[in-house]
C-alpha cells in the first residue's frame, strides 16, 4: 500500500525506525544525533536538514532517497517523465563497444553542438527536454568513438563525457540515484579519454555530491582536495574552465562542511572561491554555473544548511539574481530561502519564494524534496486554510 503523499521526511524516519524495532534513542545513537532532536524532527516541529537525513539512512541502511520518498513515481507517470528514463537505462548499457550501424555517424563537431544544447537545457532545468534526445547521442556518441582516431576520437569521447553528465544531474533529481552511480561511473571511464583536465575535475565534483547523500563527508573533502591538486599545472585546453571547476569545487567543499556544521572549514572554502570569483567574473563553462552570484546563493543554502535561517535570510538581501542566469541555480536559490523563510516563521515569504522557484525551473522545483517538505511545513503552520498554498501543494503532489 502506497504511504500518505502528506508523509514529511520526519515521518518517513520514524516509520522506518519503527520497522526496523529501533526506539528514538536506539536511531539517535546510531546515527549520532540528540535525541531531542530526533523527536523534534520526527513530528515535525524540526526540518530534516541534508546532514540528519544522510545520518539516519546510514543507520537504517536504507538510502537518502527512500527517506525523502523519492522517486515520486505517481507524479513522474503523470508527466510521463517515467516512459523516458527506461530509453536511458537502456542506453548506459552500453559505453565501449561498436554498434552494428549500415551508416557512419556524423562528424563529432555536429553530435558535440547537440550535447552542448542538452547541456544548456540541464542548466536551464529543461529535462524533458534534454531526456528525450539523450539515449541517441549516447549512441552515436559511443559510434563515433570507434569510427575514429585522433582529435576526432577525442572530440566523440568529449560528447560521450557530456551525454553522461546529463545523465547523471537527471537521475539524481528525480532520485534514481541507483541510475546516477551508473552515469557517474561511466563519466569516470570516459573523462581521461577525453583529455581535458575539467572533465576529470566535474567527475571528482559529482562524486563529491554522491558523499553528500551517503554521508561520508570526510570522503567527499578528500575527494575534492585532490581534484584541485591535480588541476595544478595541468595544461589546459580551456583554462577558463579550469577556473571555473576550480572556483565550484571549492562551492562543494563549503557545503559539504556545512553538512559537517563547521562553519570554520565552511567560511574558509568561501572566502577562496569568493576570491577567485572576483578575478574571473560570472564564467560558465563544463556545464556549471561559476561566479560572485553563484557564492553568493552557496552562502545562502550553508547557513540554511547549518539550520542559522536567520542568517540565510540576511546573506540573502546581498544576493541579485541577474536576468537570465541559469535557472537551475536560480530555481535552486529560491527553494533554499523558502525553506529558511517557513522554518524562520515567516509564512508569506516563504510561498512567494516558493512560486518564484516554481517560474524559474518549474520541473525541478516540482520534483525536489526541499519543495515538498517546505510545502507540508508551511501546511502544518497555517492556522486558516490558504488556497494558493492548497493549489501548490497539488501540484507537487500533496
Amino acid at each position: 500500500m502506497p504511504h500518505s503523499t502528506e508523509e514529511h521526511t520526519g515521518a518517513r524516519i520514524a516509520r522506518i525506525r519503527k520497522q526496523r524495532g529501533l526506539t528514538q534513542q536506539g536511531l539517535a545513537i546510531r546515527a549520532h544525533l540528540s535525541k531531542s532532536l530526533l523527536s523534534k524532527v520526527e513530528c515535525g516541529q524540526k526540518p530534516a536538514s541534508p546532514a540528519l537525513v544522510a545520518a539516519c539512512a546510514r543507520a537504517l541502511g536504507v538510502s537518502t532517497s527512500e527517506l525523502l520518498g523519492q522517486p515520486y513515481a505517481e507524479e513522474l507517470r503523470r508527466d510521463r517523465m517515467d516512459a523516458l528514463i527506461q530509453p536511458i537505462r537502456e542506453g548506459l548499457e552500453n559505453w565501449d563497444i561498436p554498434l552494428d550501424w549500415q551508416t557512419a555517424p556524423r562528424p563529432a563537431a555536429l553530435i558535440w553542438s547537440d550535447v552542448q544544447q542538452a547541456l544548456d537545457q540541464r542548466r536551464q532545468a529543461q529535462y524533458s527536454d534534454m531526456v528525450r534526445d539523450l539515449p541517441a547521442l549516447i549512441d552515436e556518441s559511443v559510434q563515433a568513438v570507434h569510427c575514429s582516431a585522433g582529435e576526432e576520437q577525442r572530440l566523440a569521447y568529449k560528447c560521450l563525457a557530456g551525454t553522461f553528465r546529463c545523465v547523471f544531474t537527471v537521475a539524481w533529481n528525480f532520485g534514481y540515484i541507483d541510475l546516477a552511480t551508473v552515469a557517474l561511473d561511466r563519466l569516470a571511464w570516459t573523462a581521461p579519454r577525453a583529455d581535458e583536465p575539467g572533465l576529470i575535475a566535474m567527475h571528482a565534483y559529482l562524486r563529491a555530491q554522491t558523499t553528500m547523500s551517503s554521508g561520508r563527508y570526510d570522503v567527499g573533502i578528500r575527494v575534492i582536495d585532490q581534484a584541485l591538486r591535480d588541476l595544478d599545472g595541468q595544461d589546459a585546453r580551456r583554462p577558463a574552465g579550469v577556473e571555473a571547476m576550480r572556483g565550484v569545487m571549492q562551492l562543494r567543499a563549503a557545503v559539504i562542511a556545512g553538512r559537517m556544521k563547521d562553519q570554520d572549514q565552511a567560511d574558509a572554502r568561501l572566502a577562496e572561491a569568493r576570491v577567485l570569483a572576483r578575478t574571473t567574473g560570472e564564467l560558465p563553462d563544463f556545464g556549471v554555473t561559476w561566479g560572485p552570484v553563484n557564492v553568493g546563493v552557496h552562502a545562502v543554502a550553508i547557513a540554511s544548511e547549518m539550520d542559522d535561517f536567520g542568517r540565510a535570510i540576511e546573506l540573502a538581501e546581498d544576493v541579485h539574481v541577474p536576468r537570465g542566469w541559469t535557472r537551475s541555480r536560480a530555481g535552486h536559490h529560491w527553494m533554499d530561502l523558502g525553506r529558511a523563510h517557513a522554518w524562520a516563521g515567516h509564512p508569506e515569504q516563504a510561498r512567494d519564494c516558493l512560486y518564484q522557484a516554481r517560474r524559474i525551473a518549474p520541473q525541478q522545483t516540482r520534483y525536489h524534496p526541499t519543495v515538498r517538505d517546505t510545502v507540508l511545513a508551511l501546511k502544518r503552520q497555517e492556522r486558516t486554510r490558504s488556497g494558493s498554498l492548497s493549489q501548490y501543494a497539488e501540484w507537487v503532489g500533496i
